[in-house]
């Protein structure tokens, strides 16, 4: 995305897209990032002012985890950047994910107890679903041998994207300490 993309909220003066901060210094000078209007792949591009757009790496392609540079990187910029991304890499796809959240770049369906997760779904090439039985996690609720007393399946009112926690948040009617949560980065992205 170009330095000078715009953004329009009804009745003001154009400005310009944020920086979103996610690696400082790595190596010293060079900050990675994103802005708030972004391509819809994860990635990571310096966002500093003087490197802003400089540099970019795609971390995934069609739902795989990658390192991919776009274009040349001085190697000891490289080898710093994967070195921080590897160490990082769930809360930088936290973060990611949250994104996808704030922009509808995530959708959460459920037929009986399949879940659903269809990522990008309306950009072509990039779109990609991840389905699970949410039995999985909740195998008690299900197992017919439980002792727990609450057996009743989980319905699709039962779940709900959270942007704060990235994840996919489980009774959200009920009160916060009883809620279940999902974490989305472990569910999106294969190795």
């Amino acid at each position: 995305m170009s330095q000078m993309s715009q953004l329009v909220i009804s009745g003001s003066k154009p400005r310009k897209a944020a920086p979103v901060i996610i690696l400082r210094s790595v190596p010293t000078g060079f900050n990675w990032g994103w802005f708030n209007r972004e391509d819809p792949r994860m990635h990571l591009q310096t966002v500093d002012r003087k490197n802003r757009n400089r540099y970019k790496v795609w971390l995934e392609k069609n739902g795989k985890r990658v390192f991919e540079a776009v274009g040349n990187i001085p190697v000891k910029i490289l080898k710093a950047l994967e070195a921080e991304v590897r160490e990082q890499r769930r809360h930088i796809e936290g973060r990611w994910t949250e994104l996808m959240i704030e922009n509808g770049w995530l959708t959460l369906n459920m037929s009986g107890r399949k879940v659903t997760l269809a990522a990008y779904p309306t950009v072509p090439g990039a779109r990609f679903a991840r389905t699970f039985d949410i039995a999985d996690y909740f195998v008690a609720r299900y197992d017919p041998t439980s002792a727990i007393k609450d057996k009743r399946p989980i319905k699709p009112e039962d779940l709900v994207l959270s942007e704060e926690l990235a994840a996919i948040e489980v009774f959200p009617q009920k009160e916060e300490s009883r809620r279940h949560h999902l974490f989305l980065p472990t569910i999106l992205w294969e190795d």
